[in-house]
């Protein structure tokens, strides 16, 4: 499909060729997680993309748009490729349309031993990785996957992801840092 190949293109172009490329399967569907070493790639974080979501539309929305999934982490977390591929199956097998401030659980673990359990889905800054405009009307969008904690997601239930995502900015979070502190200045209740 031109889709899958202009994404891989448009990665590629970004990052260089991926260091390894992982595929998953569930049912009929299959996506593939290509991922770069932290060396490899001036981002400076291991970084993890799919490919394979943008086959298959979003419910609800134009048959047109489609969206894909990074995330980038330092220090590397190789066994997020499995829930990151589970997060680009979410919309086709739930039948749920993913977009800018939705929270989507993991079946367990992130990674083994992980405290995150879930993906906030943002969307990433134009200049980092713009939208795809293809050929045959298709838009592809690419998703910022960041795993976060249950006091994280609790926080953006309540107060929405600009407050969160303001909270992480003032607090410095690094929220590519998969050994992060769960609570960051902003997100603890005031003191009585």
């Amino acid at each position: 499909m031109i889709a899958l190949e202009t994404v891989r293109e448009a990665y590629t172009t970004r990052w260089g060729k991926p260091t390894r490329t992982d595929r998953y399967k569930a049912d009929k569907h299959a996506v593939d997680v290509l991922i770069w070493d932290a060396q490899a790639n001036r981002e400076g974080v291991a970084l993890y993309a799919t490919v394979g979501a943008s086959s298959w539309p979003l419910a609800g929305c134009p048959p047109e748009q489609r969206i894909e999934f990074f995330t980038g982490l330092k220090p590397a977390r190789d066994d997020i490729a499995d829930a990151l591929a589970g997060l680009s199956l979410y919309s086709v097998l739930e039948g749920v349309a993913l977009h800018h401030g939705h929270t989507v659980p993991s079946a367990g673990p992130l990674w083994p031993e992980s405290p995150m359990s879930t993906f906030l889905v943002v969307r990433a800054r134009p200049a980092f990785l713009p939208p795809l405009e293809l050929p045959d009307g298709l838009g592809v969008e690419f998703l910022q996957a960041i795993p976060i904690f249950e006091t994280e997601r609790a926080y953006k239930m309540t107060h929405g992801v600009e407050a969160l995502m303001s909270c992480w900015e003032k607090a410095r979070t690094p929220f590519w840092n998969p050994d992060r502190d769960p609570n960051p200045v902003g997100l603890l209740p005031n003191p009585s």
